[in-house]
This record gives structure tokens, C-alpha cells and sequence, in this order.
């Protein structure tokens, strides 16, 4: 097949989920099919570029900005009936470079990473796939909830409203759509039933994710994540707030790594001696590996948590709230502990730092799950069941045109 994929954003370095998604699939296609990719950049990408296009055909689009920044750019967007998202993404030279891309050559498939890029208009000829990462108006809508800054939750109101009216607008638009869990394939099918769906979950590369005989340092808590995004910041600051004083109480010794790029000042205030910021790393894992426990104390968010599942792949006990690990297929007590109150959730961390025998139960049983159902050619294999189905439908309507 002949594949154009759409992006928002350059899907490397893989050091946030989007990206890891996209690579991921993206990685895995090219083995088969012929793709082009088609994103937004910055200035400064070229070396991303660069390894992007060893892979495959890669067109880049200059990424939008604001000339008197995002938050002015926010504020006039609530004027408009469209939602911010739509003024950010929705930029003229991305649908020249569409058209003139579809123009050129004649694709199979059209594949949109994330409704927020289904604002465009494309050709009839190639099957539309839909790619959603999350239900976005769902974390807008969650997001909202969550927001104590009156102009903040205005904003989050608005934009979950607006966003609502143009996501299902994209499922009814779109000839198939890929989910990353069963519970929002539920959901689009309620809403847009007649729109073929199905569930590409997020995966993890478990042979790079993989368990290390390294030492383990008996008092370290890991969170990972990037750290300008909502949910993250939040879990960071409802673990440090709420959480990280009853482990103190009982482990004096121990400290809180949060680890991930671009921190926001919310974040970089958490800072203390027992509380770690290491912004920007090159590498994870050795952080992983270091930890005692990883924590995923969120909220609010949408989708799955790649983070989860790469704890899990190196063989990790982990904590989380029901919400953090929501859409992947684990059992509390089996593969995680999984906790909603801050009390709870302390404990429980605390039972995982002094108790070898649950530490290891936990480690080996939620690796073997990532090893059984969560591998990115099993994803893929799953998306590309879904542009077999749409195209097949395509081709049965097209045959009764013509006859």
C-alpha cells in the first residue's frame, strides 16, 4: 500500500508518547508498505529530519506560532466558534502541502495521527484512517475539571465544547478509525456507529525496555513523563503534596526522581531534598532501573500511558492511580497496585519499598503481559486489518457504482 501519514508534531527523538506512537508504527509500516510522512517542524530539526527520512519519504511544513505568543493566541480563540486547536493546526501551507502531495502521487491511504489534524481537506480517492492517541475532547473535559484558575477553566470549558463538535466531526468523516484502548472504541462506536473502529493499543519496544540486572536503590521513586504537560505536572505536584510525606514518615531516606523534559515552573518549584528534578534526560531507563518503585500518580488524561507499559517491559514494580494505567489490560495486585486515594496510593508504595517478595511478583508478572500483548508489530498488524477493511468497503461501494 502507498501510505501518507500526517503528523502535528515530528515524531523524533521519541521522548514523549506521541512520538513514541507515531515511530513506533511508522517504524513498522515502512517494512511493508511505501510511505511518506508528511509534519510540521521547527527551525532546528534538521537532525530529526535527517534519521526520519533513513526510514522513509519525509515532507516538512513550518510549525505554527503565534506573533504575539500562544497564550494572546488563546485568549482571541475564544471569541471563535472553532477551537484553539483548530486555529493552531489548521495553517495554509500544511493543505498546499497536501494538496500538492495528492496531486503528485496517488496513495491508498491517508493516515491521520490525532483528530487535531483532521481539520484539512482531503481527496475522495484514498481511504481517510483516523489515529487517535486519546479522545481529545475527553482530556479537555478532564483537563477542565481538574483547572482551579478561573480563566484557565473557562478556557477548558470552551475548548472541550468546540473540540466535541469537531472530533465527532472527524469520526463521521473518517473511513476507519484506530483507538488506543476498547473503552474509547466503545465510545466512538456509540457516536458514530457506521464508522468501522478498532483498538491499535499503544505498545512498547520490549527488547530497549527490558530488565536490567542493575542495582536497585532501596529509597528511589521514579515519575517519568514530559513535564509541561498538564496531567504530568499535576501528578507530580498531587505526589509531592500529598503522597511523598506519609512515605516519608515511614522511610526517612527516601527521594522522588521526577524525570522528563521541559519542566514546567509548577514543576521545577517541587524541587527539595527529597524531591529530584533532572529536566532533559538522555535516557531514561537507568533511572528506571535505579527505582525502588514507579510511580504513575495522575489525575486527568485521556488515552494510555506509554510510561506504564515501558515500567512494566523492564520489569518494575509500579503504582498507579486507576486513571493512570486506564486502558491497559492489568490487574492490581497481579501486574500493578493501582490506588486513587493519596493515603492508599502512599502505602501502597510503601509495601512495594519493604516487601521483596510483592516487589518481585509484581516485576515478573507485568513483564510477562508486555511480552504476551503489547508488541508494536501486534499493533500495527491490528492498523493494517483496519485499512484492509476500509479499503475492501471502498472498493464494494466503488463495484456497485459501477454496475
Amino acid at each position: 500500500m502507498k501510505i501518507l501519514l500526517l503528523s502535528p508534531w515530528l515524531p523524533y527523538p521519541t521522548n514523549w508518547g506521541f512520538a513514541k506512537r507515531v515511530y513506533h508504527i511508522l517504524e513498522v509500516l515502512v517494512r511493508r508498505h511505501d510511505v511518506t510522512l508528511l509534519t510540521y517542524s521547527e527551525g532546528d530539526d534538521a537532525d530529526s529530519v535527517a534519521h526520519l527520512r533513513t526510514l522513509c519519504t519525509v515532507h516538512t511544513v513550518p510549525a505554527p506560532s503565534f506573533r504575539f505568543g500562544k497564550r494572546v493566541a488563546q485568549l482571541a480563540s475564544l471569541a471563535s466558534t472553532a477551537s484553539f486547536q483548530h486555529h493552531l493546526n489548521a495553517r495554509p501551507a500544511m493543505q498546499q502541502a497536501i494538496d500538492d502531495l495528492t496531486r503528485r502521487e496517488t496513495f491508498d491511504i491517508i493516515h491521520v495521527a490525532t483528530s487535531q489534524m483532521a481539520c484539512f481537506r482531503f481527496p475522495e480517492a484514498p481511504v481517510l484512517i483516523l489515529d487517535e492517541h486519546n479522545i481529545e475532547y475527553e482530556l479537555y473535559y478532564r483537563t477542565f475539571e481538574r483547572e482551579g484558575a478561573p480563566l484557565r477553566r473557562m478556557f477548558g470549558w470552551l475548548e472541550y465544547t468546540k473540540f466535541k463538535r469537531e472530533e465527532i466531526r472527524a469520526w463521521h468523516a473518517a473511513d476507519g478509525c484506530a483507538m488506543t484502548s476498547s473503552r474509547e472504541a466503545a465510545v466512538v462506536q456509540t457516536v458514530v456507529p457506521g464508522t468501522p473502529t478498532t483498538v491499535v493499543p499503544n505498545a512498547v519496544d520490549t527488547d530497549y525496555f527490558a530488565p536490567a540486572d542493575a542495582p536497585v536503590d532501596p529509597d528511589m521513586i521514579v515519575l517519568t513523563g514530559l513535564m509541561k504537560y498538564r496531567p504530568n505536572v499535576d501528578g507530580a505536584t498531587f505526589f509531592v503534596q500529598d503522597i511523598l510525606p506519609r512515605i516519608l514518615e515511614a522511610r526517612p531516606n527516601a527521594k522522588f526522581f521526577i524525570v522528563g523534559g521541559e519542566p514546567s515552573p509548577e514543576v521545577l518549584q517541587l524541587a527539595s531534598p527529597h524531591v529530584v528534578v533532572t529536566g532533559a534526560v538522555d535516557d531514561v531507563r537507568p533511572f528506571v532501573w535505579k527505582a525502588a518503585v514507579v510511580v504513575v500518580p495522575l489525575r486527568f488524561g485521556s488515552g494510555t500511558r506509554l510510561k506504564v507499559l515501558e515500567g512494566l517491559s523492564m520489569g518494575k514494580p509500579m503504582v498507579s492511580t486507576a486513571l493512570g494505567c486506564e486502558g491497559i489490560d492489568v490487574v492490581s495486585g497481579e501486574h500493578l497496585l493501582v490506588e486513587d486515594d493519596p493515603v492508599r496510593f502512599a502505602d501502597a508504595v510503601i509495601d512495594v519499598m519493604s516487601t521483596p517478595g510483592l516487589s518481585q511478583r509484581l516485576s515478573r508478572q507485568g513483564r510477562e503481559l508486555m511480552l504476551r500483548q503489547y508488541r508494536w508489530d501486534t499493533a500495527v498488524e491490528a492498523l493494517e486489518a483496519l485499512y484492509e477493511q476500509a479499503l475492501a468497503t471502498r472498493r464494494g461501494a466503488l463495484d456497485g457504482v459501477a454496475s
